[in-house]
């Protein structure tokens, strides 16, 4: 289980190092990770965890089926790392990430997310707005 967060940077070449703890969670696995986009950010799955996800999408609806398969699996890449331990996020994965300079590693159970920071902290913004509001929690309330 992924778990924690760890603020890392891209280099020009949209390299990264993979945070030590995920890197050894992650080196135990018999097969190689991969890497693909989530509609936000971008998402690192053991081999297994992937197929377990590519095998549920046979039970959704065909539209939401194709639709999930181009962006799960037309941009999976497996995840190799260098002897520095850094991984190489591809342009177009940066892109639909909107991957900057400044990133971040987010263990979430299953899986690790690589949000672009500014993106991730305005995600983590609305959702605290939004819980603030469904509990009465709010700001303005009197």
């Amino acid at each position: 289980m992924f778990l924690g967060s760890s603020d890392h940077v891209l280099d020009d070449k949209g390299r990264t190092s993979l945070p030590k703890d995920f890197r050894d969670i992650l080196s135990r696995e018999p097969e190689p990770a991969f890497l693909t986009a989530k509609p936000r950010c971008l998402a690192i799955y053991s081999a297994e965890e992937f197929q377990r996800l590519c095998d549920q999408y046979a039970d959704l609806h065909i539209d939401s089926r194709e639709r999930l398969e181009r962006l799960h699996i037309g941009n999976a890449q497996r995840l190799t790392l260098d002897k520095q331990g850094r991984i190489l996020i591809s342009p177009s994965l940066r892109r639909l990430a909107g991957l900057q300079r400044e990133i971040m590693f987010l263990g979430v159970g299953q899986r690790i997310e690589i949000w672009d920071r500014s993106r991730y902290d305005a995600e983590q913004q609305q959702t605290s707005d939004e819980y603030a509001y469904h509990t009465g929690n709010r700001k303005d309330s009197r």
